[in-house]
């Protein structure tokens, strides 16, 4: 890991502040606050289904919030319009 990158918790930490709290990420992403708190201090990581969600929200990417399911977008990949990062 370099310098730059962040743990996924550290990535759900950033988006709860941006957010302005546990219970507002929640509220914005249509969720409950427990959800959120469970993510951060149980899982260490945001829900698989919420990801997308947060990311639109808070603007913290998803490849941050979870990077075992979205990876790091390259240039040629950033590019490309069929490499949506969005999850059903």
């Amino acid at each position: 890991m370099n310098s730059k990158t962040i743990t996924p918790k550290q990535a759900l930490a950033k988006a709860i502040k941006k957010a302005g709290g546990q219970t507002e990420l929640a509220n914005q992403i249509g969720t409950k606050q427990q959800n959120v708190w469970q993510w951060l201090h149980r899982d260490g990581k945001a829900s698989a289904r919420y990801v997308s969600k947060i990311s639109e929200k808070t603007n913290i990417p998803c490849h941050e919030l979870r990077p075992d399911i979205f990876p790091i977008p390259t240039l040629e990949s950033a590019n490309d319009s069929s490499n949506q990062q969005s999850i059903a």
